[in-house]
């Protein structure tokens, strides 16, 4: 079986490694640290544990930050290591009772943590957010996040609000963003996305009217595009460069000549 060992959010590999390392060689590194648990996802499944203090580095081995591991893991090894990153996170977060600070334990019912106390069950936390395709005519829509290298886009995207619709989530977060009205909202996908435990649900929008605006402390800039002078974009692993290459698609470009962002500095 393979497995997933966990230096805080940063994933143990062997250095050079093309896919998760097996359970014998991951509880070598880990040297008896860690509580180790199973994660499915589908049919497959991956045991995973959290070291409980710091990671000290072993030769040829390596802790890869997450993003970083996107571009390198075969599926369904990704699937399962995202996986087991957002469940080893919410587990190292959840040791204690919110609701009367007592120590907690796995459920023997639930993929939960039980408090021993006043038994309340904390469950794993998945945050919505919404991710959007704004296009009008043979333009789209795209943002330019602090967080971005430089020169890079993306399309827009936002948490969705306690008692809002995705619908509604996506309406405000164009406007808010941009300065932008949409219609015709129709959804498009979605992707786990454990950065740290959101889930990006996708939605293609038409322009309704408005002038662009930045008033985002988020965004350094917002602005139009057409598919073939599109700026560097995210790597194909997001469900962001599948909107994106859905409106090159749609309008005569090859979504391989869509230039992609590349990062300055190993991503973390």
């Amino acid at each position: 079986m393979k497995a997933c060992l966990f230096a805080g959010d940063r994933l143990v590999l062997a250095e050079g490694a093309a896919d998760l390392p097996s359970l014998e060689e991951a509880k070598r590194w880990a040297a008896g640290d860690g509580d180790w648990f199973r994660v499915d996802a589908g049919a497959t499944s991956v045991m995973a544990a959290q070291t409980s203090g710091r990671w000290d580095a072993k030769p040829g081995v390596a802790a890869i930050g997450l993003r970083a591991v996107l571009a390198l893991l075969p599926e369904p090894s990704l699937t399962l290591a995202l996986t087991a990153a957002h469940l080893a996170r919410w587990r190292r977060t959840s040791r204690y009772c919110g609701v009367c600070g007592s120590r907690t334990a796995r459920s023997p019912r639930h993929r939960a943590m039980v408090c021993g106390s006043c038994g309340h069950l904390s469950f794993p936390k998945v945050s919505p957010a919404v991710i959007v395709q704004v296009t009008r005519g043979r333009e789209i829509l795209l943002g330019r996040s602090h967080r971005h290298p430089q020169g890079s886009y993306s399309v827009l995207a936002g948490f969705v609000d306690p008692g809002e619709s995705l619908e509604d989530a996506v309406r405000r977060e164009i406007e808010e963003e941009s300065g932008v009205r949409v219609r015709d909202i129709r959804y498009f996908g979605s992707q786990p996305w454990p950065f740290p435990d959101s889930l990006m649900v996708g939605f293609t929008a038409v322009y309704a009217g408005g002038d662009l605006r930045n008033e985002d402390d988020e965004l350094e800039d917002v602005d139009w595009f057409t598919a073939d002078a599109l700026p560097p974009v995210p790597p194909s692993y997001s469900i962001a460069r599948a909107l994106i290459d859905d409106f090159a698609r749609h309008n005569g470009i090859d979504p391989a000549t869509v230039p992609t962002w590349q990062r300055t500095t190993r991503p973390r």
